[in-house]
């Protein structure tokens, strides 16, 4: 509370008053209040996550173990933090990420579009470093669906950390026109949450997208 003094009277308090007025002051500057960063929203895993592991699952999507061929498609980079809505970073934070191929395609028994690119990943793990910090390469997903079922390009991500339950969201890639169509896009309950869940574009040889992961 701003307070002024009397402009005609000074008025002097001992030592130990004058302390405990200002005592407050003290306190009150040590703690500040902890700023909270909103938590990235939730989005459906999708029919397509992994029915088992790959056996190559690194971060480079692009290139398959054992295979001489590079997948089809414009590379892109994808990195950012997993942070904790309070705390900050979270190192050791195991971050998987599955997404379609070049072709609109997913390696999965489900896929009915037909073969996915061989020579793609399409899916990684990786832990989070000592800031947080993660980094894929991989490439640009194409569309796929008609109509209703038509869904905007994007990248699904599966975030563990220990003793909390896990996130799984949806990565949106940033000036999509598609986006504005998409069925789960739009599901989300304002421009904040849509943001959230759109990367922002770096630019560089090799495009990069930064995508920042908060948990609750």
């Amino acid at each position: 509370m701003h307070r002024e003094d009397h402009p005609n009277r000074a008025v002097a308090l001992p030592v130990s008053r004058r302390w405990l007025v200002a005592a407050p002051a003290i306190v009150l500057a040590a703690r500040p209040a902890a700023a909270q960063l909103a938590p990235t929203p939730r989005q459906t895993r999708g029919p397509f996550y992994p029915a088992t592991r790959p056996t190559d699952s690194d971060l480079d999507l692009t290139q398959v173990a054992g295979r001489q061929g590079r997948a089809r498609g414009e590379v892109i980079e994808v990195t950012g933090r997993v942070l904790h809505a309070r705390s900050g970073p979270l190192p050791g934070a195991t971050v998987e990420i599955w997404q379609a191929d070049a072709d609109g395609r997913y390696h999965h028994p489900r896929e009915s579009a037909g073969a996915a690119d061989p020579n793609f990943q399409g899916f990684g793990a990786v832990r989070s470093d000592g800031d947080g910090g993660y980094f894929f390469r991989t490439i640009r997903p194409r569309f796929y669906g008609s109509g209703a079922g038509m869904r905007t390009p994007h990248i699904h991500f599966r975030v563990l950390v220990e003793g909390r339950p896990e996130l799984v969201t949806q990565m949106y890639f940033p000036g999509e026109a598609m986006n504005a169509r998409d069925g789960l896009f739009r599901s989300l309950s304002d421009e904040n949450a849509r943001d959230a869940v759109t990367a922002r574009l770096e630019g560089g040889a090799v495009p990069r997208f930064i995508f920042e992961i908060v948990v609750a």
